[in-house]
């Protein structure tokens, strides 16, 4: 068993910093890495098979693009789900929340919604929300979304083409981080008059989006008592025209 995302992620932060770069960037803390392991242990009861990135680097076939060979082993994506919901009830920093009203709704209608609100204060609930396959050519995917009214951050995977396949490692990695971003507090998001911009301490994103029903603005805090967040670029999120 290979090394842990997480501790792949600090060793590459510190050899950056030993080389005199890294200002701003921390690294993920002991608590933070033992959110993530219980999660991780969660998840490998399950017993989901993952799989290696099929390409490894190397440019996929053009006919992969219009084919997704086994939809089925998606199902990956919600098993980490369910790991970490599990493990966040498990520690006590949450109460189960109503339906979700949303600022910005997942892509795909419909689905599975999981909404767990966290009783410190400032913090910002975490909605995750299943959409099963509606066909046998069609996979699983979940929509990671913060806030109240929702914003949708993230859904994984964002595409399940056989091209865009880089393997069950990155899925989860992509999920954990959008994840830890919301129970850490490292988020911040404003999403206003048909722009959207999104800041954590991984990196951020902004753009234009015409699902935007309302507007939504916060800056999270972290779920667990005596937690110090990770920094937010200021470059992460950018400015709203």
């Amino acid at each position: 068993m290979g090394a842990s995302w997480w501790d792949e992620y600090n060793d590459g932060i510190r050899r950056l910093q030993d080389r005199g770069g890294g200002e701003g960037i921390a690294v993920l803390s002991d608590e933070m890495c033992a959110l993530l392991e219980d999660v991780d242990a969660v998840f490998a009861a399950a017993g989901t098979p993952g799989w290696p990135d099929p390409h490894r680097g190397a440019e996929p076939a053009e006919d992969e693009y219009s084919r997704c060979t086994h939809p089925e082993k998606y199902e990956i994506v919600s098993a980490r789900a369910r790991a970490w919901t599990t493990v966040l009830r498990a520690r006590g920093w949450v109460r189960e929340g109503a339906a979700p009203n949303w600022s910005l709704p997942p892509l795909s209608p419909g689905g599975d919604a999981v909404v767990l609100t966290p009783t410190a204060p400032g913090a910002v609930p975490l909605v995750v929300v299943t959409h099963a396959p509606s066909g046998s050519d069609d996979l699983v995917t979940v929509t990671v979304a913060a806030g109240d009214p929702a914003v949708c951050l993230a859904t994984v995977p964002d595409c399940g083409c056989d091209a865009c396949d880089g393997g069950s490692d990155a899925l989860l990695e992509d999920m954990d981080q959008w994840i830890l971003s919301i129970v850490d507090g490292s988020l911040s998001v404003r999403a206003r008059d048909g722009h959207v911009a999104i800041g954590t301490s991984f990196g951020g994103c902004r753009g234009t989006d015409q699902r935007l029903r309302e507007p939504a603005e916060f800056r999270a805090a972290p779920w667990p008592a005596g937690w110090t967040s990770r920094p937010v670029p200021p470059s992460g999120l950018g400015e709203l025209p």
